[in-house]
């Protein structure tokens, strides 16, 4: 004597599989590699500058830049008091040497160049810090300080060269 599957357990088997089937190929699909990258990088950065912000009045934007440039691409800088965004690069995960610092901002600014004094490199990272003026309207490491927020931390965004990296050139609405 053979034995058989009901007709109703192998319809059940078909459309349950069915089900699976479509939800595979009509789910989410994962993000692309270019999507993760501008994920990770663009809304922490937004964030981090929202936080400083509202930690002390004091707040840079800067996003990855396009190596072997003469210039770094700020996209916002927001000053309490007079004073310049100063770039350096690095030096074993800290800022190292002055490469570059804006001309005297009053309050700060939106979408404007820091020339540095060598090209960016590429795959290396560099930090933009906001430091305040001494009154002099020159700017000197030594006399300058570093604008700080409430917590006495530094402001600074950090940024990396890459050769395909553009910054934003529209208008930022922080």
């Amino acid at each position: 004597m053979q034995q058989t599957l009901p007709k109703l357990w192998i319809f059940v088997f078909l459309a349950v599989g069915a089900i699976i089937v479509a939800i595979l190929l009509t789910g989410p699909s994962a993000p692309t590699e270019t999507q993760t990258d501008e994920i990770a990088m663009d809304s922490p950065r937004s964030a981090t500058f929202d936080q400083m912000l509202e930690k002390g009045g004091n707040a840079i934007y800067v996003e990855n830049q396009l190596s072997d440039q003469s210039m770094v691409r700020v996209g916002f800088a927001v000053l309490s008091e007079p004073g310049y965004v100063v770039v350096f690069d690095d030096n074993e995960g800290v800022p190292g040497s002055v490469i570059g610092n804006s001309v005297l901002l009053e309050a700060g600014g939106e979408h404007f160049v820091v020339p540095v004094n060598k090209p960016l490199e590429e795959d290396q990272v560099y930090y933009a810090l906001l430091y305040h003026d001494n009154g002099d309207g020159e700017f000197s490491l030594a006399v300058d300080t570093q604008a700080l927020d409430f917590e006495e931390s530094v402001i600074l965004m950090n940024f990396i060269a890459t050769p395909d990296s553009e910054p934003e050139l529209n208008a930022v609405m922080p």
